[in-house]
């Protein structure tokens, strides 16, 4: 896929925008014990906007680990939130709080930003 700085850097954007209305999202569902979310899509990375995007990327030889590096964060990011999400939607809230509020999840959301920030810079 070829595609224009501006528009690589605007899909980057929304990526960390989107990531982080996610994080929103489930504490507040936590906090107020919404049980009806949509963990089967939650946990997919190739679901939001970013993940079918990141799915079209033709990576040369020039980026290709960044890439690959990108693509890992960010499944595992959905794996992390679909996790949260699941034990929001079996009625465990105080349990999916501390989940966003430990380091494993943090750890890995921070990343992601870090690698999505880095790519958007350097191209």
């Amino acid at each position: 896929m070829i595609m224009s700085d501006t528009v690589f850097r605007e899909e980057i954007s929304e990526a960390i925008r989107a990531h982080g209305a996610w994080k929103y999202r489930l504490r507040t569902a936590a906090m107020k014990n919404e049980t009806n979310l949509p963990v089967q899509d939650i946990c997919r990375d190739d679901k939001c906007r970013f993940g079918k995007w990141l799915a079209d990327i033709s990576p040369n030889e020039r980026n290709r680990e960044r890439v690959n590096k990108i693509k890992t964060l960010h499944g595992d990011f959905h794996k992390n939130a679909g996790q949260v999400a699941q034990t929001i939607a079996d009625g465990n809230s105080a349990e999916a709080l501390a989940a966003l509020d430990g380091s494993a999840f943090n750890k890995k959301s921070k990343e992601l930003t870090a690698a999505l920030m880095e790519w958007k810079v350097s191209g």
